[in-house]
């Protein structure tokens, strides 16, 4: 006869929310039989589908929601010091209407399993590296650069290249875009903020005059800390528009925001702040990343050792006449890639080698586009003063930040230059400067 204790259990069992697979089925036969020694370890929490869509998120595709407890990691999947991030397929972006230009079309995509520093890299843990050798001084030491000073700070003061050295010493790498972004969005659940929903305060080191300690705040799904705050972290791709990253370039991608800014905004999950690899600041530090052991990337190796190339499965165009047509969104019976471009795995629709510029076609006659040109408006500038801090730091005779907006990129060159103003970072449309007061 089974015991009360035994029969009260298998009732419980059986109320237990349809997340319970259908293999919960089989160990309740068996707890009969032969009681609970098997029964706990079968009733786990299961991935539930759900076609509600998330605050904020209007308009987004079904999402699928992962449980609050995060799945067990595979034995050996990730080192001590790192995370176990499952892949699966994800929006990336923001969805058609909402968040700066930048960040979209919204695209659709596939994750592998990877692995991510559970805290940013630390100033101890960069000065060991320093110490073996391995790894560069920090460009400064000024108060704001923890090198030397709070050894359980995120290292910070480094450019891209001294990131990817130290990664690279611990049989790692930089994170991709699309990597941070599903870790701090906690994969499909989509948050806004790496811990959630809920405002940063009490959640995140922002507000401040310096950084915090790594790990002061909750972490997200995932068990990360500090993805939303603390300091902006350098990613391993080059800035390009969505929904493929370049081969090359000349800016890079930080995600996350930093101590010392003011909006909420500058916090979100989706938001890319570009800036030049040598570039440095105390706003700027990192972590590192690796694919998971055993993980199998969707669509083939990257271009770097131990990454997978990336992908697009669609698109949102913003254009309702346009379909992605596998490389770009484009009208019906346009070319799969634009005149002097070719697909390339990996990085969508590519400028052939030696072909002419968007300058010189247009120059020589021409069409650099496959409709006519749109009209934009001359550059001109607004005030950015959630920058200011940076601004000071870097450029002190320009201690005030703007953005500007309007014209090509050359024009906002110029535009900032008769401003006596520098950049401090570019994207689609716009262009981020400090000038004199």
């Amino acid at each position: 006869m089974l015991g009360a204790a035994t029969l009260l259990a298998i009732i419980l069992a059986c109320r237990q929310e349809s997340s319970v697979g259908p293999e919960s089925g089989a160990a309740l036969g068996n707890a009969v039989g032969t009681g609970l020694e098997t029964l706990t370890a079968r009733l786990q929490p299961r991935a539930t589908v759900s076609k509600e869509t998330s605050v904020g998120d209007a308009g987004a595709p079904p999402l699928v929601r992962v449980s609050e407890l995060a799945p067990a990691a595979p034995p050996e999947a990730c080192p001590p010091t790192m995370v176990y991030v499952p892949g699966g397929e994800f929006w990336m972006g923001s969805p058609r209407g909402g968040g700066p230009r930048e960040e979209r079309p919204r695209f659709q995509t596939r994750v592998a399993d990877f692995c991510i520093d559970t805290y940013e890299v630390t100033a101890a843990s960069y000065a060991q590296c320093v110490a073996q050798g391995q790894c560069g001084e920090p460009h400064a030491a000024h108060g704001a650069c923890n090198y030397g000073r709070r050894e359980d700070h995120p290292i910070n003061c480094v450019d891209w290249r001294q990131a990817e050295a130290y990664c690279k010493s611990q049989g790692a790498r930089l994170p991709s875009e699309l990597e941070w972004e599903y870790a701090a969005r906690g994969g499909g659940k989509y948050h806004p903020y790496s811990w959630g929903f809920e405002p940063p305060d009490e959640r995140t080191c922002w507000k401040s005059t310096q950084s915090c300690p790594v790990g002061s705040f909750a972490p997200g799904v995932f068990g990360v800390h500090d993805l939303s705050g603390n300091v902006w972290e350098w990613t391993a791709d080059w800035y390009g528009d969505y929904p493929w990253p370049r081969p090359e370039g000349s800016m890079k991608v930080a995600r996350g925001g930093g101590w010392s800014r003011r909006r909420e905004s500058s916090f979100s999950t989706t938001l890319r702040y570009s800036t030049q690899p040598g570039s440095w600041g105390s706003h700027l530090g990192f972590r590192c990343a690796r694919l998971a052991k055993d993980a199998v990337c969707p669509f083939g190796e990257g271009d770097e050792a131990g990454s997978c190339r990336h992908g697009v499965l669609e698109a949102e165009c913003a254009n309702p006449d346009e379909r992605f047509n596998g490389q770009r969104c484009a009208v019906s019976g346009a070319p799969t890639c634009p005149t002097n471009e070719d697909p390339v795995p990996g990085h969508g629709c590519v400028r052939r080698p030696g072909a002419p510029g968007d300058d010189e076609a247009a120059q020589a006659g021409a069409p650099s586009s496959d409709g006519p040109e749109p009209v934009v408006d001359s550059p001109a500038r607004a005030r950015s003063p959630e920058h200011d801090a940076e601004c000071v730091e870097k450029q002190p005779r320009r201690p005030s930040a703007y953005l500007v907006q309007g014209g090509n990129r050359s024009e906002r060159s110029r535009y900032g230059r008769e401003l006596r103003c520098r950049s401090r970072g570019t994207g689609e449309g716009w262009t981020s400067v400090c000038c004199p007061d």
